[in-house]
């Protein structure tokens, strides 16, 4: 369907007249002719002009006035109405609004990110090094004994050794043996390894001195 702008321009091209010869004869300003037929309302006056300019034009090109006016009234208002739906569209709708789509959606996001978290706590637990704690000896101590009692703590699922000798860990994880002692000086390195081979090691230097 054909617009106001488009119906007085096509009929104006019709009869050959000019922009000029318009504005003379109906002392419309051709600035505001050519507003008309681009339809830029917003750059001509106030609503009654603008009805009294489409009278005015429409009887010039011999047209139906109260036709081109009814036109006119409806293209204006759907405009009119067009421009506030931005501003009522929050009302009645929001790109937010809550769905059936969006919870679950949402519920699949967030089990994916328990189960990424649960997958990469697991990882580092199965990575990580086995607690190695040595409760005795201290380090660098001076003792007469022929031998000295190693114990403490590490993981019960870790592999432990005294210098490359293999310790017997319980099932909480506490372990003990006596080390045998040279006179001068003796390195102990204690060291738990994990099912994956990750390693945790501690040494501890006795000095053994002579009776």
């Amino acid at each position: 369907m054909r617009t106001v702008g488009q119906i007085f321009q096509d009929e104006r091209f019709k009869k050959g007249f000019t922009l000029e010869q318009i504005e003379k004869a109906t002392k419309i300003r051709a600035k505001f002719l050519t507003a008309l037929e681009k339809e830029n309302f917003n750059e001509m006056p106030a609503l009654p002009y603008i009805q009294g300019f489409i009278r005015n034009y429409s009887e010039f090109l011999g047209l139906r006035s109260e036709t081109m006016l009814a036109l006119f009234r409806r293209q204006y208002m759907r405009r009119e109405v067009e421009k506030k739906q931005p501003l009522e569209e929050p009302l009645t709708s929001s790109s937010w609004q809550m769905t059936p789509n969006k919870v679950v959606v949402g519920l699949v996001i967030l089990l994916i990110v328990s189960l990424f978290s649960y997958f990469y706590h697991q990882y580092n637990l199965l990575h990580r090094p086995p607690p190695l704690l040595v409760e005795n000896p201290k380090d660098e101590v001076v003792s007469k004994n022929e031998t000295v009692a190693v114990f403490g703590k590490t993981d019960p699922d870790a592999t432990l050794t005294i210098n490359n000798e293999p310790i017997l860990i319980k099932e909480d994880g506490k372990f003990y043996k006596d080390i045998n002692l040279s006179i001068g000086n003796n390195t102990l390195v204690i060291e738990a390894t994990s099912r994956i081979g990750e390693k945790t090691s501690i040494t501890r230097r006795i000095t053994r001195s002579p009776d």
